[in-house]
């Protein structure tokens, strides 16, 4: 007798929650981040023999990674032989780059004093290199001959003489939190509202607490629109698209550590330097603490840091919100749009809108996502004041429109001819053969597809952050920058997404997909006996 075998498959969830527990054993079981002792830090020129580079030549031709939208690169190749720009790696935030760090996928993290001080007090085992590497100034950008900035150049030189630019990086780069405060617009603003692009992820100088923008930079802004009379409205963006914001006219002024170079000077205004410090390069530390932390001690410590500390579980249930919001309403429109498309496309299958909806489709799908919302926002909306969210909406309704419209339309041209013709023989006309006899056996086919369409949409929209929109995964990105901590937060919301998706496709399976499957059992002819 022929023996079989009963094949065995684990849920993928199951699948999934064991891979993380993988992960986090390898990743987490070292102890918790914690203050490096003063002689690691290279901050106060003592050199650390623990860290594995002690000079700038050190690090020529080593792997270098950076803040995307900083000008760290260029800096460094002006100053040092040998270091090129195929020496660096870019990314989007610096946890990114510290967990590169010490995962050793660069060699050097290339940043500004604050933001490193900030860094490794945050944490274990890299430390900052003896030896700063070059000058560095900070100004606020501007739209190029803005009417803005000679009135800011005024505002700094005197905070500069007077010591309250002093009083203010004192303020933010203390250990002590509390602080760290705002002073409120409760002054008149009879010179209007100004608008700040700030980064949320470059502390002390820009960073965010739940959802408002804070750090040294908002503060001094803050002093100068009071003096000045203007109200000031802020919002984040990542820090790769700040000179954009302010190019297009959705900000007037970026601030955030804009390093102030002659290449920037052509395309931008630049104020007088607020902060003169130098670059520097973190690398590892070879010393550990001393201290042993079991896994358990650290997986809670990081859950603490993600959730906990700060009410930052409000900022991942409203980013969470904002996804929805755009999935559900793009993926509604889209289909309706999608729809609409095949409609005009049966009028006159070679007919104009034929080939110009065929046209859209194919230039929608030959772009990236990203590229498709960031002209949306920059260039089709860049002169208008309307709200990030909503482009959001309208470019991904019109990229999930094509999709749809492309998907549905091919299905319904590959239902058989005959099925329309019977219709017609039965009596019905083009527009019951369609709705009746066609598109319910074209349905059966696309469904699925469109179903898989929805969730990849999902999915697609964590790209959102790029024009501002503080979304589940900007969110995950705005505690990865106070944490410093990149594995767990990211862990943390690939859950919620998958999740997400889960649960989306189990719902729209049983609701929609489950109907349109023909039905098991005797068929019966209506007026007919058999």
């Amino acid at each position: 007798m022929k023996q079989t075998h009963k094949r065995i498959t684990l849920p993928p969830l199951l699948v999934l929650c064991v891979l993380i527990v993988a992960s986090l054993i390898v990743v987490l079981p070292g102890p918790a981040p914690r203050a490096l002792a003063e002689d690691s830090k290279g901050s106060s020129g003592k050199p650390s023999s623990t860290l594995e580079f002690q000079t700038a030549n050190e690090i020529i031709g080593k792997r270098l990674g950076g803040l995307a939208g900083t000008a760290f690169d260029t800096i460094l190749q002006d100053n040092y032989k040998g270091i090129s720009q195929g020496d660096f790696s870019y990314f989007n935030s610096n946890a990114e780059i510290i967990q590169a760090l010490k995962s050793s996928k660069v060699d050097a993290m290339i940043t500004d004093l604050p933001i490193a001080q900030l860094a490794v007090s945050k944490n274990e085992g890299i430390g900052i290199m003896p030896e700063a590497l070059v000058e560095d100034h900070y100004g606020l950008g501007l739209v190029k001959d803005s009417p803005y900035t000679e009135k800011l150049n005024e505002r700094i030189t005197a905070y500069r003489a007077d010591g309250t630019i002093e009083k203010l990086y004192q303020k933010w780069t203390r250990s002590d939190d509390s602080a760290k405060t705002l002073p409120e617009q409760d002054w008149k603003t009879p010179n209007g509202t100004l608008v700040v692009a700030v980064s949320p992820d470059t502390e002390p100088m820009t960073y965010q607490v739940g959802d408002k923008p804070t750090g040294m930079c908002v503060d001094l802004l803050l002093h100068i629109a009071c003096d000045l009379g203007y109200g000031l409205e802020i919002h984040p963006t990542a820090s790769a698209s700040l000179i954009a914001e302010i190019q297009s006219g959705k900000a007037d002024i970026a601030a955030t550590c804009i390093s102030i170079t002659e290449e920037r000077k052509k395309t931008i205004d630049l104020t007088v330097p607020f902060y003169d410090g130098g670059i520097v390069a973190i690398v590892r530390d070879t010393a550990g603490s001393g201290k042993e932390e079991n896994f358990f001690e650290g997986l809670a410590k990081s859950f603490e840091r993600t959730f906990i500390t700060e009410n930052r579980w409000q900022l991942i249930l409203g980013g969470l919100g904002v996804t929805l919001l755009i999935s559900v309403i793009s993926g509604a429109a889209g289909l309706a749009l999608g729809f609409l498309f095949v409609l005009l496309r049966r009028k006159k299958e070679g007919g104009l809108a034929n080939k110009l909806i065929s046209l859209l489709e194919k230039l929608l799908g030959g772009l990236p996502v990203v590229v498709v919302l960031m002209v949306f926002y920059y260039v089709i909306f860049g002169t208008l004041e309307i709200s990030s969210i909503i482009v959001a909406i309208l470019a991904f309704t019109l990229l999930f429109g094509a999709g749809t419209g492309s998907t549905m339309w091919h299905a319904i041209r590959a239902v058989d001819a005959g099925q329309s013709e019977a219709g017609r023989a039965l009596g019905l006309g083009d527009r019951d053969t369609f709705f009746l006899v066609v598109l319910p056996q074209a349905a059966r086919n696309f469904a699925p597809t469109l179903l898989a369409s929805f969730v990849g949409l999902i999915k697609d929209t964590s790209i959102v952050g790029y024009i501002a929109v503080q979304d589940l995964t900007r969110a995950g990105d705005l505690i990865r920058a106070r944490t410093m901590e990149a594995f767990f937060p990211l862990v943390a919301i690939a859950i919620i997404y998958f999740a997400l998706c889960r649960l989306i496709a189990w719902l729209l399976n049983r609701l929609v997909i489950k109907k349109l499957e023909p039905k098991d059992g005797p068929r019966t002819i209506k007026g007919v006996e058999l």
